[in-house]
């Protein structure tokens, strides 16, 4: 248990080593580590101590001394995910230890499986696919690291990785499809091309995140910052297209709204309202142009965290699927509460709460509570248990 910065028990948040699948022990993959992603960005916009803390404790349950990793397992994109965090403790500390650890975790790049375009293979159980979800997974590890130790391999990795899914995935429309089969042997898998069959809310989310904080780390003078800033702005256009016009959210797949069956995911709008809320900021976008698309999104947002003040937020998304084969099957895929990934809503609901002057007063108020109550409370056996 976790205690808040008064030093009494925090009951709403989880002993980090809690954050895994029900039924599985390793807490070094994905779902943890996209749980310590959000928080430092909390921790960013609110300067409370308890996010740091909370991350600290969790990079220090899976760091040891002299930096080993008993828990890294370089089998699948997934598993470097955690790594992230271990280089945000390096800044914040520089100990010798998360360096060794967070190098271990660039080193195994070098080894791990790729197509013969370069394209990392989503894990060792899913030969010769590349998913548009698992990209971010690996690269935002690996742009940090770049950044901060100046390798230029690296960032050059990262914006090769991120150009091959693009040439593979993205449709005229800006978005990507979920996934891309080299071998055309997987059951979603055109015969043709090797593409999945849809855009999937959430693995397009995660992508969105990593193209919007890719150009924290790439240089500005890099050969390929001009090729992503086009994508950007490509999948920001399609995203405005395509966003509910009543709700202001994003269908669990994407670009058919309104279609039979089709409903609003929240993760993946938690994680486009992010990019094109920090894009705006930026300047990589117009704000007059995709102020609305923000402040629409972020209404039908506020709606979604709920529940009793003490009993958990409930997000309704579809964090635990692999790539569908129609349809049909990403529509009816169950939908869960207070998942890994909905954790994203409280960033990007937050930084647009904090930064706040497009919302009026009243909205700001409620965001300041929705958002502190989806940041708190994901320590519920509900959550823990996503997917299941």
């Amino acid at each position: 248990m976790v205690r808040s910065g008064g030093g009494h028990p925090d009951r709403t948040i989880p002993d980090p080593d809690a954050i895994h699948w029900q039924g599985q022990t390793n807490h070094f993959s994905w779902q943890a580590g996209y749980v310590m992603f959000t928080m430092e960005k909390l921790w960013r916009l609110t300067g409370e101590q308890r996010y740091l803390s909370y991350i600290q404790r969790y990079v220090d349950q899976q760091v040891d001394d002299q930096g080993r990793i008993p828990g890294f397992q370089p089998t699948a994109l997934d598993n470097f995910l955690p790594g992230y965090a271990i280089l945000f403790m390096y800044e914040q500390t520089k100990l010798e230890k998360y360096k060794t650890a967070a190098t271990t975790i660039h080193q195994a790049f070098a080894h791990y499986p790729r197509n013969q375009d370069g394209g990392f293979w989503h894990g060792d159980w899913a030969k010769h696919q590349m998913w548009v979800d698992g990209v971010f997974m690996g690269q935002i590890f690996e742009a940090r690291y770049g950044a901060l130790m100046h390798d230029r391999a690296a960032l050059d990795q990262v914006a090769g990785q991120m150009k091959i899914v693009l040439g593979h995935c993205r449709k005229p429309n800006g978005l990507l499809l979920h996934g891309w089969d080299e071998s055309r042997a997987a059951s979603w898998a055109d015969k043709g091309t090797g593409l999945a069959p849809e855009v999937w809310s959430e693995g397009l989310g995660w992508f969105a995140v990593l193209i919007a904080d890719g150009f924290d780390y790439l240089p500005k003078d890099h050969p390929d910052r001009a090729t992503l800033l086009s994508a950007l702005r490509s999948l920001c256009a399609g995203l405005k297209d395509v966003q509910d016009p009543r709700t202001g959210m994003w269908y669990q797949v994407v670009d058919k709204p309104g279609q039979a069956g089709n409903w609003n995911e929240t993760s993946g709008t938690g994680m486009f309202t992010y990019l094109i809320r920090k894009s705006i900021d930026k300047g990589y976008i117009r704000r007059e142009e995709y102020m609305p698309v923000v402040r629409k999104a972020y209404a039908g947002s506020l709606p979604k965290p709920c529940g009793p003040p003490m009993a958990g937020s409930t997000l309704v998304d579809c964090s635990s699927i692999g790539i569908m084969d129609n349809y049909q099957a990403y529509v009816h895929c169950p939908k869960e509460t207070n998942t890994f990934a909905g954790s994203h809503l409280s960033s990007s609901g937050r930084a647009s709460w904090r930064r706040g002057k497009p919302f009026r007063t009243s909205m700001r108020r409620v965001a300041g509570r929705r958002a502190t109550a989806s940041g708190r409370r994901r320590g519920s056996r509900r959550w823990r248990a996503a997917g299941s």
